[in-house]
């Protein structure tokens, strides 16, 4: 009886190590293939064989706003403990303390509002020589650019959506994902347009002569 308990937990043993094994094998496949993929996208983007078809000049001003509120976040941290040991002794009054907090964190929450937006703001769409992929820049949380190399077929057409190019700000669709990126032809410069509408449809058809 006890030799076929032993038995029964070592074979229990082996097995966890044998899944163990396999999922730290299969982990590490998955992490790998993610450095790859990254780093293909990084050689792509640093190869110089692309052609900007569309460029967002205020694209700029949209990444210090993004940077602000980090900083905005690291005054806000730094001024409650403060404003407290003022208040404990005696420098500063109740009142004031939560005014100051309060305006701090409002500022805060706002520029987070606002810079949700621009993270996914446009600012440089590329093409690759053989025209057969798209590269999309936008910004990162930390307000750095971010390259996103997609198959030109997997851009869904203006004349596809159901967006319409005369607003102030339209939607890029991508048929693999449901994420949603933004970029704009009022303030924004096609600057080739003959591969503009090679990506996103003929723009005649929405009445623009861009």
């Amino acid at each position: 009886m006890f030799i076929t308990r032993s038995l029964g937990l070592k074979s229990c043993e082996i097995i966890s190590k044998f899944f163990k094994s396999k999922k730290i094998t299969s982990i590490r496949c998955i992490s790998c293939a993610v450095q790859n993929k990254t780093h293909q996208e990084r050689k792509l983007s640093n190869n110089g064989s692309w052609i900007k078809i569309y460029y967002f000049p205020y694209i700029r001003i949209a990444a210090v706003l993004n940077r602000l509120k980090l900083y905005q976040t690291a005054f806000t941290v730094a001024n409650f403990p403060l404003s407290v040991i003022m208040y404990n002794n005696g420098l500063m009054e109740l009142q004031s303390v939560q005014i100051v907090s309060g305006c701090a964190a409002l500022a805060c929450g706002t520029l987070y509002f606002i810079t949700s937006f621009f993270r996914r703001l446009v600012g440089i769409i590329s093409i690759s020589k053989d025209q057969k992929l798209i590269k999309i820049s936008h910004l990162t949380f930390w307000g750095r650019k971010r390259d996103l190399i997609v198959p030109l077929e997997d851009i869904v057409p203006l004349t596809d959506g159901d967006c319409n190019p005369n607003e102030v700000y339209i939607k890029l669709l991508r048929f693999s994902t449901e994420d949603i990126l933004y970029f704009t032809l009022k303030f924004g410069n096609i600057l080739d347009k003959s591969k503009f509408e090679l990506v996103f449809g003929n723009l005649e058809v929405f009445g623009l002569k861009k």
